[in-house]
């Protein structure tokens, strides 16, 4: 009865946002054109911010490459222009960096319209293998989209589409895996805004879709949906979405001979207890159940705190080890600070200026030699891995890999394989344009070897989800880590 009673809630809840209307009031937010030269101004202003702040700039992409992409995108600033005409000329170039923390943000007008007043694309996406499917829709009127693979959208090749946002994506090194991963996923990276931010299309779409098991295809035209609309139906259709209250949880399997530790991100609480109180008692709990197989997960971890992904190692490992080289600043202060509200100085004593002229961290709590903590876990490890695996997350894995201690399932992760540009960052605000630029400051040199210099970490066993897979629930990604374990205790 209160199964049925809530699913009648539902639909009338459903039948109520029918009437919403998403083309009410004044959805645009109102984009003035900009002169040449105040955007020239803008322009300038974030790239000296990025060449004087980023102390990794060039790690991927070689200074004479980097200056190239820049060049070519000042010359397109020749007319005037909105700030969002702006944005698609800044963010390409920006992502050559191929920095995961580094970016350009729309102007908080648009931001903000986006959220709450634009009708944007109602679907969600996922991206496999250079082809995109519809994972969930928003409108009230439910059309049974899920799973089809979407081909044109307003007479626009898919993969026009798709490349377009990939070039503006940031993500580290070459990852094959962080930059689809965003686009179906993260936030101001995500489709539905990146069709209206990058690419410009609005409200009606007229879609074309392909059944990927019959071959059959199909062409609709669907209205945008707002900010407060998409929460309104993703609230009834998709209430099982509540983001779990623990940042980490374990269980066993087989008896406790396996155990499986989540790890959903670096920073918080799990099951009240902060994150590191949560390892000791997890560890403890490992070693009481005598598992000897521990499967990781931590896909879809984007990082956190620094200290959290080497307390996570710290069980893994039996002798002192070393989880950072180096951590660098190019400078304590810098004059785009102004561009940037809340800026601050790197305090002198956490820094030593040294030969090369560059100001090194000495205060970071993961410098220097590492002790292994007890109880420690000395049997088979096996970490499963996807692009949304980031930051801290790649820390970890990068150690893990090295220290040849786990096994990786799944697919690449998202970080470069041997640190990244992050921690204190700032966001410059250009002033003419309000277009954001997040410039990272500190860079991450790991104590590790043995990786691909532009990659992320592989997997050992690859395992790519495919669309019914990802609808159904069915995760073959754990499956095939749960078998490993199960053939190795035999």
């Amino acid at each position: 009865m209160n199964r049925l009673l809530r699913r009648y809630i539902g639909l009338i809840a459903l039948l109520v946002l029918l009437a919403i209307s998403t083309t009410a009031g004044a959805q645009t937010p109102s984009l003035r054109k900009i002169e040449s030269n105040p955007l020239q101004a803008d322009f300038q202003i974030a790239r000296t911010a990025l060449e004087q702040g980023h102390s990794g700039i060039y790690r991927y992409t070689p200074k004479i490459e980097l200056d190239r992409a820049f060049d070519a995108a000042a010359k397109k600033l020749d007319r005037p222009m909105d700030s969002l005409e702006f944005y698609r000329i800044l963010a390409p170039a920006v992502a050559r960096i191929k920095c995961g923390h580094t970016g350009v943000l729309p102007a908080q007008d648009v931001l903000q319209a986006m959220d709450q007043t634009i009708p944007l694309f109602p679907l969600d996406v996922e991206v496999l293998d250079g082809k995109v499917y519809v994972a969930r829709e928003y409108l009230p009127d439910q059309q049974n989209l899920a799973g089809l693979e979407i081909r044109l959208i307003n007479h626009v090749g898919i993969d026009q589409i798709l490349s377009t946002m990939i070039a503006a994506t940031p993500g580290d090194a070459d990852s094959q895996t962080v930059r689809p991963w965003r686009i179906a996923h993260q936030g101001i990276f995500a489709f539905p805004r990146m069709l209206y931010s990058l690419l410009g299309m609005e409200a009606p779409f007229q879609i074309d879709f392909r059944d990927p098991a019959s071959g059959e295809k199909r062409t609709l035209k669907l209205s945008g949906v707002t900010g407060p609309d998409r929460g309104k139906i993703a609230a009834i259709r998709y209430s099982q979405d509540k983001k779990p209250d623990s940042n980490a949880s374990l269980t066993f399997l087989d008896g406790g001979k396996i155990a499986v530790l989540t790890v959903r991100e670096f920073s918080g609480t799990a099951e009240t207890k902060p994150l590191s109180d949560y390892f000791d008692a997890a560890f403890r709990h490992i070693h009481e159940q005598g598992s000897g197989s521990l499967i990781i997960d931590v896909r879809n971890n984007g990082g956190g705190n620094d200290d959290l992904g080497k307390k996570l190692l710290s069980f893994l490992v039996d002798q002192p080890f070393k989880y950072y080289d180096d951590l660098v600043f190019n400078v304590r202060e810098f004059d785009f600070f102004r561009y940037a509200d809340g800026a601050q100085p790197i305090p002198a004593d956490m820094v030593e200026k040294r030969a090369d002229g560059k100001f090194h961290d000495i205060k970071h709590p993961n410098l220097g030699i590492q002790q292994p903590s007890q109880p420690h876990f000395s049997g088979k490890v096996w970490v499963l891995m996807n692009g949304g695996s980031f930051s801290t997350t790649c820390e970890f894995l990068s150690n893990l890999h090295y220290q040849k201690r786990a096994s990786f399932v799944g697919e690449e992760a998202g970080g470069g394989y041997y640190g990244n540009t992050s921690g204190r960052a700032v966001l410059v605000i250009l002033p003419n344009s309000k277009v954001g630029v997040r410039v990272p400051l500190r860079t991450y040199y790991l104590a590790v070897k043995d990786g691909d210099p532009n990659r992320s970490i592989l997997p050992d066993y690859q395992v790519k989800p495919s669309i019914s897979d990802l609808l159904s629930g069915n995760d073959t990604v754990m499956a095939r880590a749960i078998q490993l374990a199960q053939s190795q205790g035999k």
